[in-house]
């Protein structure tokens, strides 16, 4: 048996309250510790592993899950966690007490879980596991509640001792048992999260600095080990109000591919669709690398370069400013409201305020969408104007008897020649 001490690490969460003493006292029941010389030592007894996955370890007993607690001395179990593998899940132990084998004696079996050192009874030993030095971990069954759970998330790798006894209720305290061998299941496993975290999160398995670990990525405001603190918890009209603003800001982009098809713009009509895309394509890189400032630079750099790039060549093109001047202003005017909407996404949103600001960003980026659209040229009917020779210009219409192969020669000289 080991002699040296250790601290415990983790979080423990489990449903076990103190056990109290037969008269219904709170304070701790000290256990009796008056055993044989012969009884100080007790054969310990290692358990089996099976690895079924990442953080899915199975401990197990050889041969049968049950078991047996004679009455005179504990049964002693040791498990042993792998460094760095097994730390970064949970540690999970439960107790199940067959009632029936207590023979309706009232007995309670205690077990006491320590890391690197087995805490049983002695002079200042009591039902809570501790001594001056050291802290362990309590479980306890009886015929009134004959299952504990005791979870211990992130624990420390190494040697960790488990002692089961039992004891029985008298006038006195607790006493050791006479004639009673109680029989408990004991099953003890590691898993990645605390019951899965729940139907209010998931889990997830993360890597810092070479250290593979789990935790539980919580929703709908819900906190704790395993999402079940429902103390910030959203409610269900809240979260449909979350729903609705952030969905149906969307049909801001209605009215700006209204306003395109209007203006024979159909190019432009669908900027919709390719926001869309614009945003799976983003969140495809966020993936990637959530915290790359490029991920947000990047598109955008991308769209003024090829706006200010088609502003240039049509300048250079018409040799005047483009585009005319009133539509400078709602040029400007878009620009600005784009501006304000980067401005707020950038700086202003956070998780407290992604409700509210984030619809507010779809508002405005798609109200920019109608300022920022390019003049398109509406179809005519004339195919333009020829170039002009020796002062004289002529320009050819559109004849529909042509387009339909009724040509009238009588016709022809009349309806496809304009003078200008």
């Amino acid at each position: 048996m080991p002699h040296s001490f250790g601290s415990v690490g983790g979080l423990v969460l489990g449903d076990s309250p103190l056990p109290t003493s037969p008269n219904g006292t709170k304070h701790p029941v000290p256990i009796p510790t008056a055993l044989p010389a012969s009884e100080l030592c007790w054969p310990v007894r290692p358990m089996m592993r099976n690895e079924l996955d990442t953080f899915s370890i199975h401990f197990y007993i050889f041969f049968r899950p049950n078991v047996l607690v004679p009455p005179d001395h504990p049964a002693v179990f040791v498990i042993n966690l792998l460094p760095v593998l097994d730390s970064g899940g949970v540690l999970n132990l439960e107790l199940q007490l067959n009632v029936s084998s207590l023979c309706g004696e009232n007995a309670t079996v205690f077990g006491c879980l320590n890391h690197e050192v087995l805490l049983m009874s002695s002079d200042n030993a009591s039902v809570t596991c501790e001594t001056e030095s050291l802290a362990g971990f309590l479980l306890s069954v009886n015929a009134m509640v004959s299952l504990s759970h005791l979870r211990i998330p992130y624990p420390q790798t190494g040697s960790w001792y488990l002692g089961v006894r039992s004891l029985c209720a008298t006038e006195h305290g607790f006493e050791p048992c006479t004639n009673v061998t109680a029989e408990v299941y004991l099953h003890t496993y590691l898993s990645p999260c605390i019951n899965d975290c729940s139907i209010y999160g998931q889990c997830k398995l993360l890597r810092t600095n070479n250290y593979l670990y789990a935790a539980c990525e919580c929703k709908a405001g819900w906190n704790g080990w395993g999402c079940t603190d429902n103390d910030e918890a959203f409610s269900y009209g809240f979260q449909l109000l979350s729903t609705l603003l952030l969905y149906l800001s969307n049909v801001m982009f209605v009215p700006p591919v209204g306003i395109a098809i209007h203006s024979h713009c159909l190019l432009e009509a669908a900027i919709y669709v390719l926001y869309l895309l614009g945003a799976m394509l983003l969140s495809m890189t966020l993936q990637m690398g959530c915290h790359r400032l490029w991920n947000l630079l990047g598109t955008r750099l991308f769209a003024l370069g090829i706006m200010a790039i088609a502003w240039m060549a049509r300048t250079i093109q018409r040799r005047h400013c483009y585009p005319p001047t009133w539509k400078c202003w709602a040029l400007c005017l878009g620009a600005l409201i784009a501006v304000a909407a980067v401005l707020l996404y950038a700086f202003v949103e956070t998780e407290e305020n992604y409700l509210y600001i984030h619809s507010i960003w779809h508002l405005l980026i798609a109200g920019s969408v109608g300022f920022l659209l390019p003049p398109c040229a509406k179809p005519n009917r004339c195919l333009g104007p020829l170039p002009q020779r020796k002062g004289c210009g002529y320009q050819l219409c559109i004849n529909e008897q042509e387009e339909l192969g009724l040509v009238d020669t009588a016709m022809a000289s009349i309806n496809s020649i304009c003078t200008s």
